[in-house]
């Protein structure tokens, strides 16, 4: 799912499960810890939580949250999106709440609520700052700064700038999800845009007790961070590893895993040979041609569902359940792509992918190989299909994992 601030500034037949694939890549370069801390997380990807059942191609983990400095506060909350387009962890409050969880809200220097609108490809989130201890296997990131999303209404309501750009999507209902994980290529949503600009930008809000709210520079420290970006170790960034589907029509689910770290443990270490790595630009994009054509600002989004471009001669679903993603008229599609990377991790690699007819897909199927989609004007986006099959790194901003300094994507 790509977050907008830092551009500005989403049955009958019979299913099997998918099994989980390789996590043991060949050693490369890099420092190795000397007492190994629990870094794996389980993925799965499946029909969704109870609150927005007949999800496909998301991605979910389970994350560990607690009242700063609690032990009995605490809450797992599952069916968490991760998402490699964005940075930093947002609950949604009504979750929150059923799993008797309350979260300090963060205030600024005059006492107000720090409250935030971010831009998604489908709309905006709306809600407070808040701080959390959260955990993922066995890394924990202390007070970090949370996005709560205020499906309840019980905060400050938005200004009116916010939700200008499509909807709202607080809820379970708006992202499929309980939360959004954002464990991409920065360590803040919005970076040092947010920190001195002369004129603040509609991002960060100071919000009185009576509901006013005016745009706000935030310190970098408190603005919502990447929770691996804050752990003491295995902070460089993330493998997210998931095996090839099963059946070319789909699968009821698939497991994977998520490995916290990069060159930091021996279940992370890069391999000397066959890996891309694709440095980014200031706006966590490298670039992709598309079956010959111009070069497009381009990222790999665990958020995003599909291969999503724009390709005027595939002809659009019109009809059924997959209405305005590509049903190609002979399917599978064969098409390709150029990467590009950016800066000094410019390497350039040919994929040859495929566009399936979604129509075929099989009933209740949640892992969907080959979906393809318009609606990224202006850009490629490389969604869960591109995962399966791949261990895909998301290497953080200034982070040296072995060889390389992020931002980077790499697979």
């Amino acid at each position: 799912m790509h977050a907008t601030p830092r551009a500005l500034i989403l049955a009958a037949v019979s299913l099997l499960t998918a099994c989980v694939g390789s996590n043991n890549p060949a050693a490369g370069g890099g420092t190795v810890a000397a007492t190994p801390t629990l870094n794996v997380v389980s993925l799965s990807i499946d029909s969704g939580p109870s609150g927005a059942p007949g999800q496909f191609n998301h991605a979910y983990v389970t994350v560990r949250v607690c009242t700063p400095g609690s032990t009995s506060q605490c809450a797992n909350i599952d069916h968490v999106l991760i998402d490699t387009g964005s940075s930093g962890l947002r609950l949604v409050r009504s979750v929150l709440t059923a799993a008797g969880v309350t979260l300090p809200t963060a205030l600024d220097a005059s006492g107000q609520s720090i409250e935030e609108c971010v831009s998604f490809g489908g709309g905006q989130t709306w809600g407070p700052v808040a701080s959390a201890d959260v955990t993922l296997a066995g890394e924990t990131a202390a007070a970090l700064p949370v996005q709560i999303l205020d499906d309840t209404g019980t905060g400050a309501p938005p200004p009116a700038n916010c939700g200008a750009q499509g909807t709202l999507i607080n809820g379970v209902a708006g992202f499929g999800a309980n939360g959004l994980l954002g464990i991409g290529v920065f360590r803040h949503d919005c970076g040092a845009g947010c920190v001195n600009a002369a004129t603040p930008q509609p991002i960060y809000f100071g919000c009185s007790a009576a509901g006013t709210c005016a745009a706000e520079n935030v310190a970098l420290n408190a603005q919502v961070t990447n929770p691996v970006a804050a752990f003491p170790v295995d902070n460089t960034g993330v493998i997210i590893e998931l095996p090839n589907l099963i059946n070319a029509n789909g699968d009821l689910s698939a497991q994977g895993q998520m490995i916290i770290g990069i060159a930091t443990q021996t279940d992370n270490a890069m391999p000397a040979t066959g890996l891309t790595v694709l440095g980014t630009d200031s706006g966590g994009n490298f670039t992709t041609a598309y079956n010959g054509g111009a070069s497009l600002p381009a990222s790999i989004d665990s958020g995003t569902e599909d291969y999503a471009f724009e390709d005027p001669t595939i002809a659009v679903c019109a009809a059924g359940a997959f209405v305005g993603y590509y049903c190609p008229t002979v399917a599978p599609l064969a098409v390709y792509a150029v990467n590009m990377g950016v800066g000094a991790n410019s390497a350039a690699n040919t994929v040859d992918f495929a566009i399936a007819d979604p129509n075929t897909f099989a009933p209740n199927a949640s892992a969907l190989p080959n979906l393809g989609g318009g609606g990224s004007s202006g850009r490629f986006t490389w969604g869960m299909p591109f995962f399966y099959g791949r261990n895909v790194y998301v290497g953080i901003n200034q982070r040296v994992a072995g060889l390389y300094t992020g931002p980077f994507f790499a697979y």
